[in-house]
């Protein structure tokens, strides 16, 4: 009867135990020059699993990012490594640098970023989408429209056909007919004054006229006070690595500041055109 047992708990742990041998432990937090993982090109983001071999037949670096613990290895090739539990291990080159972090994403938000950047280059080599979407008007608020925001200080933004002005702003919370703030300005941004500082996980409204006619009228919300918290402690200075930038927006993307993700995957893709799932994602 033991034996019957625990044959049967031995045959219901393998399902688990297969999942846990394919499901990814690490992933490519940064990218240079022509780099293969088990035989396949490699992409930035890209899932590695426990095993996983990756070759540099010349020059390149690679950063493997490890989620659980947030520590990652810099390969700098020619060479052939593999993917450990813990580690990243050199079969043939340099021994990989490791570095600690402070970075902790879930799988699930950079699985989705990959997919969308490769699925938005996979559409783009195919010529699709250049003539279906129709052109943006040129009155329209453009930050923060229909998203969270990152910062209890926010800075607006808008686009009109004249751009001199002047400009009506007027900030309110939901559910409140006083103004948090109205300010009229002749250009098309505007800064909060430093005495006003925003509720956290409140929403608000704004709206901007020009000459009495609406340029628009949009919505975003604040973070609540410990992903304010997170995303404000994390954000990395500009000397910072590519990668802590990189982990810096799928963070934000983690806790819905989508727009402030995008702001940051635009510079990315400025500094590193070579990555075109960057430039995909900051769409």
């Amino acid at each position: 009867m033991k034996r019957k047992l625990y044959a049967l708990a031995l045959v219901a742990a393998l399902p688990v135990a297969a999942a846990q041998a394919q499901s990814g432990i690490a992933f490519i937090s940064d990218l240079k020059g022509d780099v293969t993982v088990d035989a396949g090109k490699a992409s930035l983001m890209a899932e590695l699993k426990k095993g996983a071999k990756i070759t540099c037949a010349r020059e390149c670096l690679v950063g493997v990012m490890y989620l659980v613990s947030g520590r990652e290895f810099l390969v700098k090739g020619p060479g052939d490594y593999q993917v450990g539990d813990s580690e990243v291990s050199a079969r043939i080159g340099p021994p990989p640098a490791p570095r600690e972090t402070k970075w902790k994403v879930s799988s699930q938000v950079v699985a989705q970023a990959a997919q969308t950047s490769s699925a938005s280059i996979r559409m783009r080599s195919l010529g699709a989408g250049k003539t279906d979407a129709p052109p943006l008007p040129v009155e329209r608020l453009i930050y923060p429209r229909d998203t969270k925001v990152a910062t209890l200080q926010p800075g607006f933004k808008w686009t009109s056909a004249n751009a001199k002005g002047p400009f009506e702003f007027e900030l309110k919370a939901a559910g409140n007919t006083k103004a948090v703030h109205k300010s009229r300005v002749n250009v098309m941004q505007l800064d909060l004054p430093k005495a006003i500082k925003l509720a956290p996980d409140t929403e608000y409204s704004w709206t901007v006229k020009q000459a009495g006619m609406d340029v628009g009228m949009t919505s975003f919300k604040t973070l609540p006070p410990h992903a304010l918290e997170v995303t404000g402690q994390r954000k990395p200075d500009d000397k910072a690595p590519f990668s802590d930038w990189l982990l810096y927006a799928l963070t934000l993307k983690e806790v819905g500041a989508d727009q402030d993700a995008g702001e940051v995957w635009a510079r990315l893709a400025k500094e590193r055109p070579d990555l075109p799932e960057l430039a995909a994602l900051a769409k």
